[in-house]
């Protein structure tokens, strides 16, 4: 029996709770295999990896890994991959991504093939369809008298 995939769209709003970061608009990349999130920058201290983030956040990881990963220019990277929580159509999951720096990009998260094989498939013609379908299932608020 074939299971039922979810759409997304070129873009989400996601959310990255560890972080503090909400209705953050990610691209969606079928051509990029890793996920990668934009960080201002990182270092190792001891055995543990601290990565500072752009919202002022500081993150310590005792689990991450190094990976050799081809940029959108086409050039290979040494980069360090940490695993974040990332909440879509309301579920957590724990995602691994790669930290970059994606300032002179458009988005500061990018969701590439190791997420979208976990049940999505992409609509480029849209966006945000997690959040609008989350919408609909929400009910409106009462109105005040």
């Amino acid at each position: 029996m074939a299971s039922i995939k979810r759409p997304l769209g070129r873009s989400e709003l996601v959310h990255l709770p560890e972080l503090g970061w909400t209705d953050v608009e990610a691209r969606i990349d079928t051509g990029a295999y890793h996920c990668a999130v934009h960080c201002i920058n990182y270092h190792l201290d001891g055995s543990e990896l601290v990565v500072r983030w752009p919202n002022g956040t500081t993150t310590r990881h005792t689990a991450y890994r190094r990976a050799t990963v081809k940029s959108s220019f086409g050039d290979l990277q040494e980069r360090y991959l940490v695993h974040l929580e990332l909440r879509v159509y309301g579920e957590v999951v724990l995602q691994e991504f790669s930290l970059s720096d994606r300032s002179r990009m458009r988005h500061q998260l990018l969701l590439g093939r190791t997420f979208l094989k976990r049940g999505f498939v992409v609509d480029v013609r849209r966006r945000n369809v997690s959040a609008k379908y989350l919408s609909r299932l929400t009910p409106p608020a009462p109105s005040a008298p």
